[in-house]
């Protein structure tokens, strides 16, 4: 677990962590299908910024 969460990946494990609290207190306070969703929007753009961060750092490494 030490392993993933100082990882390059932190912020994609980080949006799946809140994802799935946010659906996990909706359906204990109020379900509602558009706060599920707007944390869904939520997550999947953090993931694609942790993707393009990922690679862009990937591009930008210089060989040793």
């Amino acid at each position: 677990m030490k392993n993933i969460l100082s990882s390059k990946w932190n912020l994609s494990v980080n949006a799946l962590a809140v994802f799935i609290g946010c659906v996990i207190a909706s359906l204990f306070i109020n379900p509602s299908k558009s706060y599920i969703l707007g944390a869904l929007i939520g997550s999947l753009v953090l993931v694609l910024v942790n993707i393009s961060y990922v690679l862009y750092n990937k591009n930008g490494e210089k060989s040793k």
